[in-house]
């Protein structure tokens, strides 16, 4: 679940997959950077 084999090329089946992924669709590099990001909710 969390970082496990998935056959899912997206990063859509397990947490850290979708983590690296959205981490690199907004254009950051490590971990503490992407965390002092505003959260938007539009609805």
């Amino acid at each position: 679940m969390l970082g496990g084999p998935s056959d899912d090329p997206f990063g859509g089946l397990n947490l850290v997959g979708g983590l690296r992924r959205s981490m690199a669709k907004a254009g950051y590099c490590d971990l503490k950077e992407f965390q002092k990001v505003g959260l938007t909710v539009g609805g």
